[in-house]
């Protein structure tokens, strides 16, 4: 029984992989069409080798098989669901569809409330109304009350405490994040509080951040579609980009894993994935510079390799601990530093260009 079950995570597994390249394939295929737009030229082959090393990087993680193979948690199938909802908002725009997928997802693991602040604001700036938001999640909802109904029906306070379970205390010895600190502070309820002000004002801050490049893209947008005579207004031909919406929800993710109470080593399938991808975004540059994309690429993968090594460290130490917080502080500072990824692809653009 138990070797049939691990044949379907493996399939599990396979189709995460799938799902994960296509996303990861959408972005590579915008870099193309920005570098040709750009310089009027194909793309170097050590761009386009830059993304493949990432797309090879997510197949890779000894921890991640371990994980979806031969662990059988459900953090796995949550995530497999998790990425077929971004693929779905990503790749083919489609917010209903993908918005049930995430709820299912959401059902099977909580911890994929993570990606919901992100989600929010692209359902807002998708949508452009609050109505618009509103029936989406309602969408969310619905799944969650026909899902939960058999227990909310009969024991609706214990099904909701047990659900969140806010004042839940993490066990010492199974942390891999903060094994460096005295055990008293890890149990201590300032630090948790702590730890939720900081979560909630990074949130907070990128929240600021994307809202004044979600402003200036647009308005830098209209004057472009108006200087080519192609301006046929912004209500009906909004559609955010692949880089900006995964960018967007992985950023929203990884800040939670940043300021996270404990992680246990199945969590690392919450955010492995998108490790690649954050990194890339955070340092492309468009540049033909072959220098400056060997040195970021290198960079790149040290700190990668930094963060797989701390989940393969059983148990945790003080120093594979520290080596995963360095890694996530350096990550945290460049998206805080970074520029917010292209939003909004216009159809109307291309079109126009053609028709010239």
């Amino acid at each position: 029984a138990i070797l049939r079950i691990q044949w379907v995570f493996v399939a599990f597994y396979l189709l995460n992989c799938t799902v994960v390249l296509g996303l990861y394939q959408s972005v590579l295929r915008r870099v193309r069409h920005k570098w040709h737009l750009q310089h009027d030229q194909s793309t170097p082959a050590l761009v386009v080798w830059y993304w493949r090393v990432a797309m090879g990087i997510t197949c890779l993680s000894k921890r991640i098989h371990s994980i979806f193979v031969l662990r059988l948690f459900n953090d796995a199938p949550a995530m497999v669901l998790l990425y077929i909802s971004m693929y779905l908002f990503a790749c083919c725009d489609s917010w209903s569809l993908g918005c049930l997928v995430f709820s299912l997802a959401v059902s099977i693991k909580m911890n994929v409330l993570l990606f919901a602040p992100g989600l929010l604001l692209l359902l807002l700036q998708k949508n452009r109304s609050i109505w618009g938001t509103l029936w989406h999640l309602s969408i969310c909802a619905a799944v969650q009350l026909i899902l939960g109904w058999p227990f909310l029906s009969k024991y609706p306070v214990s099904y909701l405490r047990k659900a969140f379970e806010l004042d839940r205390v993490f066990f010492f010895k199974w942390t891999v994040n903060w094994k460096f600190i005295p055990e008293q502070v890890f149990i201590s309820k300032p630090w948790a509080l702590l730890l939720l002000v900081c979560h909630l004002g990074v949130l907070a801050f990128l929240a600021k951040k994307w809202q004044r490049a979600s402003i200036m893209q647009k308005a830098t947008t209209m004057t472009r579609e108006w200087m080519q005579n192609t301006y046929v207004g912004t209500c009906n031909k909004l559609k955010l980009s692949p880089e900006y919406v995964m960018f967007t929800m992985f950023v929203s993710n990884f800040v939670g894993i940043a300021f996270a109470r404990t992680l246990h080593y199945q969590f690392y399938c919450w955010y492995f994935h998108s490790l690649p991808m954050m990194h890339w975004i955070t340092t492309m540059k468009y540049s033909s510079d072959s220098t400056v994309l060997r040195v970021a690429l290198i960079l790149n993968t040290v700190f990668i390799l930094a963060v797989e090594y701390a989940f393969n460290v059983y148990p945790a130490t003080k120093f594979s601990s520290a080596m995963l917080q360095i890694s996530h502080a350096f990550l945290l500072l460049r998206i805080l530093q970074s520029d917010v990824p292209t939003m909004i692809v216009h159809d109307g653009i291309t079109k126009g260009a053609k028709k010239r």
